[in-house]
């Protein structure tokens, strides 16, 4: 009895390499499949916050065509409070002659105002300023959309060209 006790005492247990191997293989796997998921998820709401705050700009702009039978041309005619419809303190508008591109503008977003190219924005403070025209037949809002900044438009009245 005292030697079958010595030799499970000197036997020694453990896992082999291959099987710590298989482990290590399916946790890089699992945490793969997780870190793509994840990027998917916050490309997803990042493009519905675009599309909601360009919709948001829009409904500002036909709201203050229906007041004053002329869309809005300055970027203050979106932000002020002598408008019944305004937008959120996180969301601005800068209005621009400029071509608009599907890029994403770096902060300070005041660089170049008036002829900007980026579509949207984003600032260390969390504000989103978009790029709008102003034309005769209405406003038209730039966006971008997914990963890879496509550029997306949002009208008021007829738009832009």
């Amino acid at each position: 009895m005292i030697d079958k006790i010595k030799k499970l005492k000197n036997k020694e247990g453990g896992f082999t390499i291959v099987e710590l191997l298989i482990v290590i293989v399916v946790i890089g796997i699992l945490a793969a499949i997780t870190i793509v998921s994840y990027t998917g998820i916050t490309t997803q709401a990042n493009n519905a916050a675009y599309q909601q705050d360009a919709a948001s700009i829009v409904s500002v702009a036909d709201a203050f065509y229906a007041r004053t039978s002329a869309y809005p041309t300055a970027s203050a005619d979106f932000t002020n409070a002598s408008n019944y419809t305004k937008l959120p303190a996180n969301i601005a508008v800068a209005v621009t002659t400029g071509t608009v591109t599907g890029s994403v503008g770096a902060d300070p977003c005041t660089a170049g105002l008036g002829t900007q190219t980026w579509a949207v924005c984003k600032t260390t403070a969390g504000v989103k300023t978009y790029s709008a025209k102003v034309c005769a037949g209405g406003v038209t809002v730039y966006y971008v959309k997914d990963a890879a900044n496509t550029l997306q438009t949002a009208n008021s009245g007829a738009g832009c060209p």
